[in-house]
């Protein structure tokens, strides 16, 4: 378990070394796609009982979508 967990930590970790990507449009696609990928968590977690994450998820989404004018 703690392996996994390891594991899991540093492939976490990792992301974080990855550049941005060069382009303009490239970067707004990525953001849409995280934005999507939110919305998606969102009915997880209330499906999952957990509608405190599914709150928390929705102001990330807004944050996102009032910094990049969206």
């Amino acid at each position: 378990m703690k392996t996994d967990r390891l594991t899991q930590a540093t492939e976490n970790a990792a992301v974080f070394l990855l550049p941005p990507y060069e382009s303009e449009t490239e970067r707004g696609d990525a953001l849409d796609g995280a934005v999507e990928l939110m919305r998606q968590a969102i009915e997880h977690a209330v499906r999952a009982g957990r509608d405190d994450l599914a709150f928390k998820l929705l102001d990330l989404v807004h944050e996102v979508e009032r910094r990049d004018g969206r």
